[in-house]
């Protein structure tokens, strides 16, 4: 069984952390690799963090080329309708 003092040492950041990433924002990770392997204290939590990222930003964009995909389908659709519209005008202007 682990102690609580043990549980807080392993959740605990380095004391040299946070370091200023270009001299401005707290970085909390020791070097770019820890940072990419999300790992400071030997837990790496890196698969979960870039995947959620990943199907994030590819939501996005699938979000982006549906809606573009909806709009050029309504404008086709609209259209498509005026011009059907303008048919139906020309007809009857015709019949009378």
């Amino acid at each position: 069984m682990h102690s609580l003092s043990h549980f807080f040492l392993l959740f605990t950041a380095s004391p040299e952390l946070p370091q200023k990433l270009f001299g401005l924002f707290p970085f909390y990770f020791a070097s770019f690799s820890d940072f990419l392997a999300m790992a400071t204290t030997g837990i790496s939590y890196a698969f979960f963090v870039w995947l959620s990222f990943g199907l994030t930003y590819l939501l996005l964009v699938g979000l982006i080329v549906w809606s573009y995909y909806q709009h050029k389908q309504f404008k086709q659709q609209l259209a498509a309708r005026l011009a059907r519209e303008q048919r139906v005008k020309q007809y009857q202007e015709q019949q009378t």
